[in-house]
């Protein structure tokens, strides 16, 4: 049955998987989530592609942890599978290494039917993608996230990008993937610091549409794993996310909403450098401060600013900002893809589970209020 938002919901009581589809003008994409999938699904979704060659985009860490996992996978499909390893982190999303990816297509002579699998987390996610949105101007693309983050963020929604030294996603694409597979058992190898970094990005998705989400979350903890509760959290994250996408695909509008928390988490993952802060890590940060933005100028109720406050008090460490004047705010701010006439288009909260764009925000507004934050709240976010 489809969905007054145009996608349809499907539950695999037998294997308990979960399926989304995303609907899009002209073309749609399906996600399957759930635990012990991959090796069942995603031969049938390279086939259905008409493709004969397979490039595995991967990093170094998950290639010690699943040596060949796609290509074992895939062994029996009759398709050539070739592995490009890249380092890993995020000081390494740039244009150098985007350059590695399309010498290892010119080397496997790919074409235009090879097809990309971005085997990884939210980096491996945005440089294969950029790649395959650009290489020989478009190959097709599936999604295979490794990490809590990249199941509810980059591997859905088509955004993909690198960094620049003075900004975070500059340089990108859209590319919406052929499929997207979940499969939740590689979480298991997940360390704690990046499952409690994708756990902010679930929030985010109540936080901003969802207060039954957000209140579903708050109910559990991560360690040990449940994989009902994942399955599930996951499943109605990129509903909604899905929901949005299908509304305004390219962020002409509403699809702005996402961004909650990223103007501030941007700032701090480009001012500390790139990979001294989980992106997720950084996002929370940033939600804290667009929630008591929302509080500070009376759209949010106070009693939900200290519901949010006190919850993200219990999951956050504090991020620490060296040498972050008004000077450096501003251009900071002003390199960001929100901003709009030298003024910020920042997303705010109504109440728990309501969102919206306030256009325009002057960036002098958002240095006041950024002082005042971390005066009255340092367990977020200190300035030394």
């Amino acid at each position: 049955m489809r969905s007054r938002n145009n996608i349809k919901d499907k539950i695999n009581e037998e294997n308990l998987m979960k399926t989304l589809h995303v609907n899009l003008p002209g073309r749609e994409y399906k996600i399957d989530i759930g635990l012990n999938i991959l090796d069942q699904l995603l031969p049938a979704a390279v086939l259905s592609n008409s493709t004969d060659h397979v490039v595995v985009v991967t990093n170094t860490t998950l290639h010690d942890l699943y040596p060949d996992r796609i290509s074992q996978v895939l062994q029996n499909s009759g398709v050539r599978v070739s592995t490009c390893v890249l380092e890993d982190g995020e000081e390494y999303k740039n244009l150098e290494t985007l350059s590695l990816i399309f010498d290892f297509l010119m080397k496997f002579s790919a074409n235009r039917k090879t097809l990309v699998v971005a085997f990884g987390g939210g980096v491996i996610g945005d440089m294969s993608g950029f790649a395959a949105a650009t290489f020989m101007r478009g190959i097709p693309l599936i999604q295979v996230p490794t990490t809590l983050l990249a199941d509810v963020d980059s591997s859905v929604g088509g955004k993909t990008a690198v960094n620049h030294p003075s900004a975070k996603n500059t340089i990108g694409s859209f590319k919406q993937p052929e499929y997207v597979c979940i499969e939740l058992s590689f979480l298991k190898t997940l360390p704690s610091r990046e499952l409690k970094a994708g756990f902010i990005e679930l929030l985010k998705h109540g936080l901003i549409h969802d207060i039954n989400l957000f209140e579903f979350i708050q109910g559990q903890t991560l360690e040990p794993l449940k994989f009902e509760f994942l399955e599930e959290a996951i499943f109605r994250s990129c509903r909604i996310k899905g929901r949005v996408v299908e509304q305004d695909e390219t962020e002409t509008g509403l699809r702005a909403i996402l961004n909650f928390g990223h103007t501030l988490g941007h700032l701090i993952e480009t001012h500390a450098g790139y990979g001294t802060y989980l992106h997720g890590e950084a996002v929370g940060a940033g939600m804290c401060f667009a929630a008591f933005v929302s509080w500070h100028c009376n759209e949010l109720p106070e009693k939900d600013w200290e519901r949010i406050s006190s919850y993200l008090r219990k999951i956050l460490a504090p991020v620490v900002l060296h040498n972050l004047d008004q000077d450096v705010f501003r251009d900071l701010i002003l390199h960001d893809k929100k901003t709009q006439n030298q003024a910020v288009n920042f997303i705010m909260l109504k109440e728990l589970g309501a969102s919206f764009i306030q256009y325009e925000t002057p960036v002098e507004k958002l240095w006041d209020e950024f002082k005042n934050f971390t005066a009255l709240y340092p367990e977020f976010v200190e300035l030394r």
